[in-house]
């Protein structure tokens, strides 16, 4: 069973339950962080409403929050520091834990390059 929950509010985060469903990168990843020994990175995913592209990375990055990956979606329309920042770059995606940034395109194989 695979619960998804997307909430579109001013902080929204982006979560879901492991189901069975895997594919070979994302089972990769989620080996590294198996067990208790690891956390996987928490992330922020930079975009707004109406974006083509984001809902694009969203739908990139479900297989990984489908095996424990938190991601926020942050709207920039929300933060005028946002808005200058990533406006001609979204969409991002950011490590919380060390601030890094993965621009759009990303493939399967780079986000978990980016999360190692």
């Amino acid at each position: 069973m695979i619960c998804v929950r997307i909430l579109r509010q001013q902080r929204c985060i982006l979560w879901a339950v492991a189901g069975r469903r895997g594919f070979g990168t994302v089972l990769e990843w989620a080996h590294l962080f198996s067990g208790n020994a690891a956390m996987p990175p928490e992330c922020q995913l930079f975009g707004t409403l109406g974006c083509h592209l984001c809902e694009v990375a969203e739908a990139e990055l479900m297989p990984f929050v489908e095996h424990g990956l938190l991601v926020e979606l942050m709207d920039i329309a929300e933060d005028e520091s946002w808005f200058e920042k990533y406006s001609l770059r979204i969409p991002v995606l950011r490590r919380v834990d060390t601030g890094a940034e993965l621009d759009w395109p990303f493939s399967g194989d780079e986000i978990v390059a980016f999360l190692r």
